[in-house]
């Protein structure tokens, strides 16, 4: 690793990655809802409507 220092902006923009607070306000129920909605039953219908035709 090198042992250079980072822009102050990217090292602003980690530390605000890195941070801890607030973390579970990033996904409420609807997000979760969303998230099963159209990354797991969407693409298992769009598969079981695919081997049928």
């Amino acid at each position: 690793m090198r042992s250079e220092t980072l822009e102050p902006e990217l090292e602003r923009r980690l530390a605000a990655i890195e941070a801890q607070d607030g973390l579970a306000a990033d996904f409420d129920l609807m997000a979760w809802i969303a998230l099963l909605a159209f990354g797991v039953v969407l693409p298992a219908i769009v598969l079981l409507l695919g081997g049928l035709a």
